[in-house]
């Protein structure tokens, strides 16, 4: 315990008295079970750097509100578990691109949410009785907004943490001491040999077995596991310098708090190469009907043998289990772009709380319309409105959405009485379909299982040989092409559409007296109305 005391103090980056953790205008009708809890974190975490702390849980509320105003709530108007686990997971990924392992439902479930227990990634790392007044207030009342950021903070602060626990070892196999004063090509190194460790960790995430030495040959054999090491080399020297000291020397402290930045932006910086591949794919994308967001598998192979991009080689097998791969034409099987770049395969560093991954383009697109619902769910009108004027990367705002994918959605209302659920399977199916490069397509619980490569039995099963995808290319049937103007059907522009529904937060049969169903009524056709379009729409078909 004095260990975990010293390096909060030694972070920068500690937890504020109770009294102001949560600012200097903390309402006086504030639960007392929130005052106990703030008090228990200031006497478990010390109350210094107040002002850090305070801007923290204020800018994560920010990102929390829309969320929040839109999920599905308890009858105390909180968030349950199941909505927890949902929105802190997507907040670290909007974030910072953080996939934080115990926040991540099985298999990519929607289902699996209803039995997370989003608290239990805190039990290990946190003293017993913290841990345990979250999971009293969550399974008593729910989590309000504020509850949920400081959740977050604590998560945050556990994660920089974990960073200065990785700096202390990169000191040694940088050939240093924690107690040295470094000057500016020291630091730079000693950055050069913590991101080594970072990336690598993948291979050795255990950093308490972690020596001075095994992070010394981390650093030295880098460019051999990871290619882009010049350019990562070049991120961290554009941190280093928007960290300026006026002798140009730096304590273990101030080195600490640009390990903080990189953590915080290495995510979104990673995520440049994942737009590449993706830019790379949409340049050989499908052009049949169905085949928006996808490029045949011949096709996928030919980039890796005739491009000489050899990242495009996975087994099908093994894109399957990914659940990258659309076999509704079994002759002519596709890779779903979405789903491909944002796969396990393609995520580069790891720590014991959370992975670096592709962000998810579609978070975006549904936070607006979470801003615009301010809703569980919606009249499809409503949501027709809204979406016709989101734009994505590839998709353009001011647009009519076809007709099939106005059936699509009807369809999901009529599961549901009338509203579509902003938060299941059948409304992010019917997303991917809307915005097909930037949302993946949800599969059916239990359908997938993705891992990966080095996780798998055999890891060299993931790869396929230079004769099975010169096979493939040579078996494929001949490109098919779209005829323009021509109107297909939803069973041909959607061939994988399944009925199956699971839903974040898991209702009851009669989970709506009808004058509350009636209000949400109301207040959706409010928000239709005040949304309408200025302009008439240009036609686009997906």
């Amino acid at each position: 315990m004095q260990v975990f005391h010293i390096a909060f103090f030694v972070s920068g980056i500690v937890f504020a008295d109770a009294n102001a953790f949560l600012g200097r205008s903390q309402p006086k009708h504030a639960p007392q079970s929130e005052h106990v809890l703030l008090a228990t974190l200031d006497k478990a975490f010390g109350s210094d750097n107040r002002q850090g702390i305070e801007k923290r849980v204020e800018r994560i509320e920010q990102m929390l509100s829309p969320m929040f105003d839109s999920m599905e709530k308890n009858e105390n108007g909180n968030a349950g578990p199941a909505a927890t686990g949902y929105m802190l997971h997507r907040l670290f990924v909007q974030m910072h691109g953080w996939f934080i392992r115990a926040l991540e439902p099985k298999n990519g479930s929607f289902a699996a949410w209803n039995t997370s227990t989003p608290i239990a990634m805190l039990s290990e790392r946190l003293p017993g009785h913290i841990a345990k007044l979250f999971e009293d207030r969550l399974g008593q009342r729910g989590l309000g907004l504020k509850d949920l950021a400081i959740l977050a903070a604590v998560i945050e602060h556990l994660v920089h943490l974990e960073a200065l626990q990785r700096l202390n070892v990169s000191y040694g196999g940088a050939g240093f001491s924690f107690q040295d004063v470094l000057d500016d090509n020291e630091v730079i190194h000693l950055l050069d040999v913590y991101m080594s460790v970072y990336i690598a960790s993948c291979l050795h995430s255990d950093l308490n077995t972690l020596t001075h030495e095994m992070a010394s040959a981390m650093h030295e054999h880098i460019l051999e596991v990871y290619p882009t090491w010049p350019e990562t080399q070049q991120f961290l020297r554009e941190v280093h310098a928007s960290f300026s000291s006026k002798n140009h020397y730096y304590t273990f402290n101030e080195v600490g708090q640009e390990i903080a930045e990189i953590g915080d932006r290495y995510g979104r910086y990673q995520d440049v190469e994942c737009r590449q591949l993706k830019n790379t794919l949409v340049e050989v994308e499908d052009l049949a009907v169905g085949g928006a967001g996808r490029v045949r598998l011949a096709d996928f192979y030919g980039r890796a043998l005739n491009d000489g991009m050899r990242q495009f080689s996975e087994t099908g097998d093994y894109l399957r289990r990914l659940g990258a791969l659309d076999e509704s034409d079994a002759s002519d099987p596709r890779v779903i772009i979405a789903n491909y770049i944002s796969a396990p395969s393609n995520c580069v560093a790891s720590s014991a709380y959370y992975t670096v991954c592709c962000l998810d383009e579609c978070e975006g697109v549904l936070n607006q319309i979470e801003q615009g619902i301010k809703a569980p769910e919606a009249l499809p009108e409503a949501i027709i409105d809204l979406v016709s004027m989101i734009p994505s990367a590839t998709m353009p705002s001011n647009r009519s959405l076809s007709p099939w994918l106005r059936q699509r959605l009807t369809e999901v209302a009529k599961h549901h009485d009338g509203l579509v659920p902003l938060h299941g399977r059948l409304f992010a199916q019917w997303l991917h379909y809307a915005y097909p490069r930037e949302c993946q397509f949800p599969h059916v619980s239990g359908t997938i299982n993705p891992i990966r490569p080095e996780d798998l039995e055999h890891p060299e099963e993931a790869q396929a040989s230079d004769v099975v995808m010169q096979s493939t290319i040579e078996r494929a049937p001949p490109q098919k092409k779209r005829v323009p103007g021509l109107q297909m059907d939803a069973m041909e522009e959607s061939p994988m559409w399944s009925s199956s529904e699971e839903l974040v937060v898991a209702r009851p049969t009669q989970d709506l007296s009808i004058v509350g169903r009636m209000a949400s009524v109301v207040k959706n056709l409010e928000s239709s109305l005040t949304s309408l379009r200025k302009a008439p729409a240009d036609t686009y078909i997906v």
